[in-house]
């Protein structure tokens, strides 16, 4: 395809720059536009990039988009969204998608509508034992799956973006913003579906208006039992821990994101080793070469608004489970 993809970026925070650098990387991809309301950040990308810059996403909705990724705090996402799929502009955009589920399935639903393609950006799917580990359970070797543990740490000393605090940007705090890729990596990994949560969510921080930890226990369609313990507030001082153990009848995969997986059953071990080569956020350029490719084919996303759902409903059930102090049913 000779014609280039024309694409703009919302939201230069965290995030956002990954999405830049990625789209940076794909072939017949032009990026057209980014938007922020941070000028001295628009003026470090236009000093570095040389990218045209706008201090307001509806200018980007000028420039005869393809796609628009949309990469904001959680609040602005469902109308930035909807904004983009009313003009027929792809998009791509960080999850959760929107504040709550209600919001969440109004916009899926209006996309489909507007028969706009929307990807969902979990991104962590991308990476080479993520999908080494969907392998080993595809091939259904173990036997049945019993048990997953996940535990998610965010160090106290890792900076988390400021409008994370506020319940009015984020709309929660590590289950929003954190474990949602857990509970959607989960799902997508042993290919079931959540049907009841019994949870607690807390802080022990004065200065967190959000919760900062949680643990949680899920019961899966399969028979499947999961239980996760996520917090952003723990001393620790060797980065972030994200790992989930998964017990069949007949062994054990332990995935370590960012660095191993691996494989034990009868005496026999595999270790595979995760490929960062230089680039810690490689998934970023994998996710966005995929995506670009489905939109040139004209096909659905491999993620798309379906899943943010499916993961939303399992977040709503969280928060519902730890303010009722009772189990909750998904349907």
């Amino acid at each position: 395809m000779d014609t280039p993809i024309n694409v703009a970026i919302v939201g230069m925070g965290q995030a956002g720059l990954k999405h830049l650098l990625a789209f940076k990387k794909i072939k017949n991809v032009q990026i057209v536009g980014v938007a922020d309301s941070d000028k001295n950040i628009l003026k470090e990308i236009k000093a570095k990039h040389g990218f045209n810059t706008f201090s307001s996403y509806k200018e980007l909705l000028d420039l005869e988009l393809d796609i628009l990724v949309i990469a904001t705090p959680h609040r602005y996402l469902h109308q930035i969204g909807k904004d983009a799929a009313a003009l027929g502009i792809n998009i791509l955009i960080e999850k959760p998608i929107a504040l709550n589920l209600s919001d969440a399935v109004k916009l899926v639903n209006y996309c489909n509508d507007k028969k706009v393609k929307m990807g969902v950006s979990f991104v962590h799917r991308y990476r080479k034992e993520v999908l080494k580990t969907k392998e080993w359970i595809s091939k259904k070797r173990l036997g049945k799956l019993l048990l997953t543990h996940t535990t998610m740490i965010f160090p106290q000393r890792d900076p988390l973006p400021k409008w994370l605090n506020s319940p009015e940007d984020s709309g929660g705090g590590i289950i929003m913003y954190g474990a949602i890729h857990s509970l959607d990596m989960l799902c997508w990994l042993i290919n079931d579906v959540c049907v009841s949560v019994t949870a607690e969510c807390g802080s022990n921080s004065y200065k967190d208006k959000v919760e900062n930890f949680s643990s949680c226990i899920f019961k899966f369609s399969k028979g499947t039992c999961s239980t996760m313990a996520v917090s952003t507030n723990v001393a620790v001082t060797k980065g972030h821990t994200w790992k989930t153990n998964f017990i069949f009848q007949n062994g054990m995969i332990t995935l370590f994101i960012k660095k191993y997986t691996k494989y034990v059953s009868y005496g026999k071990e595999i270790h595979y080793k995760s490929p960062i080569n230089g680039d810690i956020n490689y998934n970023f350029t994998d996710q966005a070469r995929d995506y670009v490719d489905h939109i040139i084919k004209n096909i659905k996303p491999s993620i798309d608004g379906n899943d943010a759902i499916n993961s939303m409903k399992i977040v709503d059930a969280i928060y519902e489970s730890s303010r009722t102090s009772s189990s909750i049913n998904i349907k």
